[in-house]
């Protein structure tokens, strides 16, 4: 078993209860790299981010994204951008070792 494969079993992409505004508007979360510096998009970046910090799986969609960066290298996910996913991957990495993955599958560090 492959270790993206493996990532996938251990921290799957949340599956929400309800419909909710990424699913239904997939679009107004679609940001791209050269987007998060440009002042046209920040509007749109900061109502994306308003709007997934009351999603009620906000916590467990950052855990996932932080987990598979080959599939967030596009967007904003759990308010936050893949920019600042990888800011926060280093973050984790330098605070919790090489397997800070492992911590996040089980729940016991904010991400942040």
């Amino acid at each position: 078993m492959g270790p993206t494969l493996e990532l996938h079993q251990r921290i799957p992409l949340p599956t929400p209860a309800t419909l909710t505004a990424c699913h239904s508007n997939p679009k107004a979360f679609d940001v791209d790299r050269g987007e998060v510096t440009d002042p046209a998009a920040a509007d749109r970046i900061r109502q994306a981010k308003a709007t997934c910090r009351t999603c009620p799986i906000a916590e467990a969609c950052l855990r996932w994204a932080l987990a598979h960066p080959d599939q967030t290298r596009i967007g904003v996910w759990a308010a936050t951008t893949a920019p600042e996913c990888a800011t926060l991957r280093r973050r984790l990495k330098s605070r919790l070792g090489p397997d800070w993955v492992d911590v996040l599958t089980t729940g016991t560090a904010p991400p942040r």
